[in-house]
């Protein structure tokens, strides 16, 4: 799998510390590990491209079990150029997407600074990620979504150069489709807001030491105490002639975005970069404790992300890996510079 050789090993329980050299393999060890607990890549959308592209036959096997008290796993994914193969306790899957749901994991990486200074969809997709964590309903529900705003899009795209297949009819039944799965997710999106916004601040302080103030808003086109069905529909017909003349849907739960802000100021335009970082440290620990209050406590990954950080907030986020008491990961090229000793080390390369 990519630079990483053959390995073996049944990990702790507690914090394992994997150090080695760049390009050694530290990071696709970690991928591994989330394509066991989640069914996709952090890194990779087509996961052909784990295989190594040097050798015609070359596959990528990852292979392990998945424990939690009376909560037994085995799972086994398969990949060659051209065949992608899942197993869970030894029945095929459709894809490997059947992995997710029981074992969480939650991925902390460097780039996780895009989660607050990146387009709205990246923080979209924080949010609809947690929701699925939450319910496997929810799921089911984001895609469907996508389905009929894809399909929607496609009419009125069709529609703006004369070439609208279905006529008005067919126009309507995607406009109701969407009113009504978008409203659920409206629904949805509000409850979590609700708590995340809550522990994120929470966890910003602990990783500044109380020195810094952080708040959350949700940027929509609807407020959280709206009849969301009625009015989702009412701004479909107020931008009816508007979609039409710019053939895509203005207005939805596609366009919200989970807004971070430092005082009066929005982060995501002006804050520093310690500031943007404790951010999406703090969001991807309010994920954590989401998923545990709905799943088995998720595994943790954190891929070089404390080099990142200066002394203080590298001590804090050691302090709250402990207290969360998950089964954790932790890649670096030094493990001498770790602010805590691990429960147990791997050396690559």
């Amino acid at each position: 799998m990519r630079a990483l050789p053959a390995i073996e090993k049944q990990f702790s329980q507690g914090i394992t510390v994997v150090s080695g050299k760049n390009g050694t393999g530290k990071t696709t060890l970690l991928e591994a590990i989330f394509l066991l607990c989640q069914g996709f890549s952090f890194r990779a959308r087509n996961l052909n491209q784990l295989v190594p592209w040097a050798d015609a036959e070359s596959q990528t096997l990852i292979r392990g079990t998945l424990e939690h008290g009376d909560e037994i796993s085995e799972r086994a994914l398969l990949v060659t150029k051209s065949e992608i193969t899942a197993k869970c306790d030894g029945k095929p899957l459709r894809s490997p997407t059947g992995f997710f749901g029981k074992f969480p994991a939650v991925m902390m990486q460097p780039s996780d600074i895009e989660l607050v200074r990146d387009a709205p969809e990246v923080r979209r997709k924080w949010m609809d990620e947690i929701l699925c964590f939450l319910s496997p309903l929810n799921a089911d529900l984001l895609k469907r979504y996508k389905r009929v705003l894809l399909q929607r899009n496609e009419w009125l795209h069709q529609n703006k150069v004369g070439m609208a297949t279905g006529g008005e009819q067919l126009f309507q039944i995607l406009s109701e489709q969407l009113v009504s799965l978008g409203s659920k997710i409206w629904e949805q999106r509000f409850a979590l807001f609700e708590r995340a916004s809550k522990i994120i601040p929470e966890y910003y302080a602990k990783l500044t030491d109380g020195r810094d103030v952080i708040s959350c808003s949700y940027r929509s086109a609807i407020y959280e105490d709206d009849n969301f069905e009625q009015k989702f529909h009412d701004l479909l017909q107020k931008n009816f002639d508007s979609e039409r003349r710019m053939g895509t849907t203005l207005v939805g739960p596609h366009k919200d975005d989970f807004v971070i802000w430092s005082g009066d100021y929005e982060m995501r335009n002006f804050g520093s970069q310690g500031q943007c970082r404790s951010s999406a440290i703090s969001m991807r620990f309010a994920a954590v404790d989401i998923a545990c209050s709905n799943l088995l406590p998720p595994v943790l990954l954190l891929d070089d992300i404390l080099a990142e950080l200066d002394t203080d907030r590298r001590t804090a986020v050691s302090d709250i890996i402990r207290e969360k008491k998950c089964q954790v990961f932790v890649a670096t090229p030094r493990s001498e510079d770790m602010p805590f000793t691990p429960d147990d080390l791997i050396s690559i390369g």
